[in-house]
């Protein structure tokens, strides 16, 4: 990490002086090595953090991102309009804060390991037979979460470069006038549509897939097969109970909750529906963005990294296909639609290799769980349509009270007739979360 934070502010503070560029663009390069040092401190408690996994200690990792988010707010609202007046310098009071956050959060962590009884000193030992084993596993790891930049890189390279630019139609390619695909603001559509997608995402299926993550490599040590094969059930279980419900709900508050959030200055309507259509391209994909937690922490659980990272290499491969394929078609709603596919593609093959490295005798039954999930979810998805299309008629009000009272209605009568069908069908994932709930409480 020190050598990574040195090689970066050589270069963020290095290249400016050395290449003339516009004023805002030096500013994101000063911007950046300011913010550098807050990768360490980050990098430092997600490795405590994985330690306290490791102990089924989940509270504070799970806490830690509301410290970063505390001094943000802080840093915005409170301390930056009271020392500068202008915009360029308030920023800076922002990155301190973020800095702030990121010793703060590593302080968090360490002193949560210090009450385990764990004391982490810097120990250089490079022919220590674990820390030869922690780089080899690093190394595919590496590579398959590099997978997943260069897929999110590829999609905002291909919104900012066909995206037309103001005043222009076409570009010229090789000598032919050929229109572009995408207006201007595609990469803001993705972003705000990704911020969306993310909620149910991170709440519940990297949630789910952290939790999971130390009791498959207690199955995996003991060589416990059947009870792996279970876990696995009840992941995968998890992931489609809730991801399934979650991908319809955003199919159907998506508009009113992205004029709620956003639609306000330069966010005209259509920006909001342009938002919309690249949401419910994301949200086909939501259930198999959960389930490839839960999988590839199962590889990573019975140290197999190399699998994961070729079925992620090929995923990319077909993502930029269907990238180039379908914005030609759907606009930037194409780029989050081959995101989803792509995904699915992977959950496929991680799954049916993962199947054959275990003896699995509970298939059926998320085949069932599946099946009932999708009969819970289109019922209660036409009941809180139902309700969304017919409460504009019965709340008074302000436009802002309106809408948050309209969606928290629809988003309430959803979870109940979900529950309720669910414990009709007798869906076992609904009694596993239940019994969650108890022994937490």
């Amino acid at each position: 990490l020190l050598a990574c934070l040195l090689l970066g502010l050589a270069f963020f503070i290095g290249l400016p002086i050395m290449v003339d560029m516009p004023e805002h663009r030096r500013l994101i390069f000063v911007l950046s090595a300011v913010l550098l040092p807050y990768m360490f401190f980050v990098c430092l408690s997600a490795f405590g953090g994985a330690v306290l996994h490791s102990l089924r200690k989940f509270s504070v990792p799970a806490a830690s991102p509301l410290i970063l988010n505390g001094c943000w707010i802080v840093a915005v609202i409170a301390v930056a309009p009271r020392i500068f007046e202008n915009a360029s310098e308030q920023i800076f009071v922002v990155a301190v804060g973020i800095l702030t956050a990121g010793v703060l959060q590593l302080i968090l962590h360490f002193a949560a390991l210090k009450r385990c009884g764990i004391t982490l000193l810097p120990v250089v030992d490079f022919h220590h037979s674990a820390m030869r084993k922690i780089f080899i596993n690093m190394a595919p790891i590496m590579l398959g979460m590099a997978a997943y930049q260069i897929n999110a890189v590829m999609d905002g390279i291909i919104a900012l470069s066909l995206a037309a630019p103001g005043g222009q139609a076409s570009f010229n390619f090789f000598g032919i006038s050929v229109s572009y695909p995408m207006q201007a603001g595609a990469n803001s559509a993705l972003y705000f549509a990704d911020r969306l997608m993310q909620f149910p995402l991170g709440i519940f299926g990297i949630a789910l897939a952290t939790a999971i993550f130390p009791v498959f490599s207690t199955h995996f040590a003991k060589k416990n097969w059947r009870g792996f094969s279970f876990v696995l059930t009840d992941g995968l279980g998890g992931a489609v109970f809730i991801a399934v419900p979650a991908a319809a709900g955003l199919m159907i508050i998506g508009r009113p909750a992205i004029t709620l959030l956003f639609e306000r200055h330069a966010f005209t309507p259509e920006m909001t529906l342009r938002t919309y259509r690249v949401l419910m391209a994301y949200s086909i994909g939501l259930p198999a963005y959960c389930c490839r937690h839960v999988l590839e922490r199962a590889f990573f659980a019975c140290n197999d990294q190399l699998k994961p990272v070729k079925i992620a290499s090929g995923s990319i491969i077909l993502n930029i296909v269907l990238n180039l394929s379908l914005i030609w078609i759907l606009a930037e709603a194409g780029l989050a639609l081959a995101t989803a596919i792509s995904a699915t593609f992977q959950v496929v093959l991680l799954y049916m290799c993962l199947v054959r490295k275990t003896t699995s005798p509970i298939k059926g039954r998320l085949l069932k769980t599946l099946l009932k999930t999708l009969l819970a979810t289109i019922i209660m998805a036409v009941a809180t349509l139902t309700i969304l299309n017919l409460l504009p008629k019965l709340v008074a009000g302000s436009f802002t009270l309106g809408n948050i009272l309209r969606i928290s209605i629809a988003v309430l009568t959803g979870f109940g007739i979900y529950f309720a069908m669910s414990k009709a069908l007798k869906i076992p994932e609904l009694d596993i979360f239940c019994k969650m709930l108890k022994k937490r409480e």
